[in-house]
């Protein structure tokens, strides 16, 4: 088994997946592939200097099998004398609950146990079994499911601290490999039923392509996966580098301008748009090409045009935008503040402070330029000032246009984008909107040549 071992060696140096003084965590089913990397990994830990700690999932999917299965592991690890963490976690009622696939499921929750774990033993590696027949049964898969490129790259050695190591062995090496050392590993029999398209994959159709097209169909499509990778990395970088050139992102959105987007060639257009829900999600699980494709659409239809996309997030047109935005409920914010415009006072908002003080005419200066104070006329109040967020009726007379419109139409006009209009704070008397808080005054409101005694309102952010 030194060629074997060897083999494992070069893969790890060749990714550069273990350093001295790892703590690495390895995901053990008590499968061929955990088993013999959990094996092949106690034989080089002193080699590499680091350390090794054992996770299985008892994900109840198989009864007393998996009950099985967990108590195997655990053996296994006392004999070895390697730490071993097992949690117990119904999967199937999960997949009930969240509507996720078993694959999806079983994975997520795998994964979030090898995290912990991680964090427990302040580990800093995650060691998985995946092999070289996975990696060519997950490429076959997503070229049939017609996946971009991104996809074709099949599964990677090392993807943050998860690592690798017999990615570049084939199974039926690993399945010598627990021969010769006598390992007697588990064998979950759902693996052998060409139920699932995956199985199917590899009980039938690798086995097909090797005996009439190429017997070394594994390797061929290997290495097609490294030259896609390659190509997949060069676009990944040059999309990054639009990004910033086209868009602006926060913690809950994204907003791409239109103009400089649709400009770039169509396959940067996808990454950027893979790039925007992967920055505001931390992850592409559930997605797939046709989302991405209708994000594009939208890029090209007028404002309003929109879609949902998986996990809540939300693609729309706003006139010379295209914006990517998480589905945030706000907290309740109060919006209804009464102002008192006879005598000097102030009013602590949400957002600030608005300070309302009466002036004769002759003290009125010059506003050049400060958008967050107006002067208005007390005599033309008709009702009661208040300052509150927009409702159903208003109506506006903007200062320098001739007549009064409906509020929400002066909206559109101005192109104010509509996830914007209800966080407008607003100055009204009764529906009549007397300022648009940082914005336009109401031409009704304005002081003249007849005003003897003046309001000056403030708006004081923050």
């Amino acid at each position: 088994m030194t060629g074997f071992i060897e083999n494992v060696r070069k893969t790890i140096a060749k990714y550069d997946m273990v350093k001295p003084g790892d703590k690495i965590v390895i995901g053990v089913s008590g499968g061929p592939d955990s088993l013999c990397l959990l094996h092949v990994l106690k034989g080089l830990c002193r080699e590499y200097g680091c350390s090794i700690f054992a996770a299985h999932l008892n994900h109840k999917f198989r009864g007393k099998a998996a009950d099985s299965d967990a108590e195997f592991v655990e053996k296994i690890c006392r004999e070895w004398d390697i730490p071993v963490f097992i949690e117990v976690f119904d999967v199937p009622a999960y997949i009930k609950e969240t509507g996720l696939s078993p694959e999806e499921a079983g994975r997520e929750i795998r994964y979030r146990l090898f995290r912990r774990v991680c964090e427990e033993v302040s580990g800093n590696k995650i060691a998985v079994a995946h092999n070289l027949n996975d990696h060519i049964e997950t490429i076959l898969m997503r070229f049939m499911r017609g996946s971009g490129i991104e996809g074709l790259k099949g599964i990677e050695a090392v993807r943050g601290n998860i690592i690798r190591p017999l990615l570049e062995t084939d199974r039926l090496s690993i399945e010598d490999y627990c021969a010769f050392y006598n390992l007697n590993p588990r064998i979950d029999k759902t693996n052998l039923e060409s139920v699932y398209n995956r199985n199917k994959i590899r009980l039938e159709l690798i086995p097909y392509m090797e005996k009439n097209f190429n017997p070394n169909i594994k390797m061929a499509l290997s290495r097609f996966s490294g030259l896609i990778k390659d190509e997949n990395d060069f676009l990944e970088t040059e999309a990054r580098e639009k990004f910033k050139e086209v868009a602006e992102d926060s913690d809950d959105r994204v907003v791409i301008e239109v103009t400089k987007f649709i400009a770039l060639h169509k396959a940067l257009q996808r990454r950027i748009i893979r790039q925007c829900a992967e920055r505001l999600l931390n992850t592409l699980n559930g997605f797939e090409f046709k989302h991405f494709e209708k994000v594009l659409e939208i890029a090209h239809q007028s404002t309003g045009a929109a879609v949902m996309l998986p996990h809540k997030l939300k693609a729309f047109r706003s006139y010379d935008k295209l914006v990517l935005a998480k589905n945030i409920v706000k907290a309740d914010k109060k919006c209804y503040y009464k102002l008192k415009y006879d005598y000097d006072n102030s009013v602590d908002t949400d957002n600030g402070r608005i300070t309302v003080q009466r002036i004769k005419a002759k003290e009125i200066a010059e506003l050049k330029g400060q958008k967050d104070t107006i002067y208005i006329d007390p005599l033309k109040i008709k009702g009661e000032l208040v300052l509150r967020c927009r409702q159903a009726g208003d109506m506006f007379a903007p200062i320098g246009m001739k007549g009064t419109k409906k509020l929400k139409e002066y909206l559109i006009d101005e192109k104010v984008p509509r996830e914007k209009r209800d966080d407008l704070e607003l100055i009204a008397d009764g529906h009549e909107i007397v300022w648009i808080v940082g914005g336009r005054l109401s031409e009704k409101y304005k002081i003249s040549d007849d005003t003897s005694d003046a309001v000056l309102i403030k708006y004081i952010r923050g």
